[in-house]
């Protein structure tokens, strides 16, 4: 719940922004502002005082307060906040490549955990600062909304979900590279291994979607007979219906999360089926587990440049004239 004095910076940063208070007016009197918020002038002075130090303000000794130009109020950005997902400790892995560096930055970073993100919205309202989601599930998408019409700046990471500012991997490409290497001209079956789309797996339903789309594009059969698509609430006894992936040796299959990825490898194991001889594997996701075991390809996003983009994004969106920040990754394919 937001303090009366955000509530006011609020309103007239959009009456600041939208053009219903041009650069060169004065703002209502003290007077008038208590009376149209119904709140004190102690409240109304910090209000003024917050919007003045952002830049939209300009005071005037004995004459009032004055709107500056927009290209005196940039939007200069002083605290980051980033929501995700991970505790601060487990932050480094898989996404150490967002652990921004305050020292780095100049400016203070406070992490903020996904489930209590609604609790912190007067934190994340801050008129001066920038919220960086990580991997946002679907129940995130009202905080985001009402962010984005209170003008906070916003980006979405790992996540394409639009209307925002995001950085994601261009899941089509990574499926062109990775499919192009378990084609051959002789066999055009391939077998799916695959969550089922959930609220709790918000990125499901696009990647099976890009899936089928490049294997229609390649003209690769997958049939219902080769595919396994279930919630694996618990993947080690859930794993055992993947039986009849391998019918047809040597299997090519295709895994789209990576924790599935061992429990079918052990589930190999137990039928004496060795990977590179007996099936290929495809994986949609890196597990440093199953690197450098032959027969296994799997598709990195690159969270490096991720960063990247990140720090491009967050300069850029303190300028004038900037609109909308979209940047689309293609993932690193891996060879065992």
């Amino acid at each position: 719940m937001l303090n009366k004095k955000d509530t006011v910076c609020a309103a007239l940063l959009r009456e600041l922004t939208g053009g219903t208070l041009p650069p060169g007016e004065f703002i209502p009197s003290r007077n008038q502002l208590m009376r149209r918020f119904h709140c004190s002038r102690t409240v109304i002075e910090r209000a003024v005082a917050e919007l003045t130090n952002l830049g939209y303000l300009s005071g005037r000794q004995g004459k009032g307060t004055i709107v500056t130009s927009p290209e005196n109020a940039p939007g200069k950005i002083r605290k980051i906040n980033v929501v995700s997902p991970y505790e601060a400790k487990s932050f480094r892995s898989p996404f150490s490549c967002l652990l921004l560096d305050a020292a780095d930055l100049t400016m203070p970073i406070e992490t903020i955990a996904s489930d209590r993100a609604d609790g912190e919205c007067e934190t994340l309202c801050q008129l001066d600062s920038v919220s960086v989601f990580i991997n946002p599930g679907f129940e995130q998408l009202p905080l985001m909304n009402y962010l984005k019409s209170r003008r906070i700046p916003l980006i979405v990471i790992n996540r394409e979900f639009n209307g925002f500012n995001r950085i994601c991997t261009d899941v089509i490409s990574g499926f062109k590279e990775g499919l192009k290497l378990l084609m051959t001209a002789d066999d055009s079956r391939l077998s799916l291994i695959s969550r089922t789309p959930s609220l709790n797996y918000p990125y499901q339903e696009q990647r099976l979607r890009c899936f089928y789309q490049v294997c229609a594009e390649y003209n690769l059969n997958v049939s219902p007979d080769s595919t396994l698509t279930a919630p694996f609430t618990e993947p080690q006894n859930d794993i055992a219906a993947a039986g009849k992936l391998f019918r047809n040796l040597p299997a090519r299959i295709c895994v789209l999360n990576s924790d599935l990825l061992l429990p079918l490898l052990q589930y190999a194991q137990n039928l004496r089926l060795q990977p590179g001889r007996d099936f290929q594997l495809l994986a949609f996701e890196y597990s440093a587990n199953a690197a450098g075991i032959p027969g296994i390809t799997m598709i990195r996003q690159r969270y490096d440049l991720f960063y990247q983009e990140l720090l491009r994004f967050l300069d850029l969106c303190q300028k004038p004239g900037f609109k909308e920040f979209i940047s689309v990754i293609p993932p690193e394919v891996i060879i065992n």
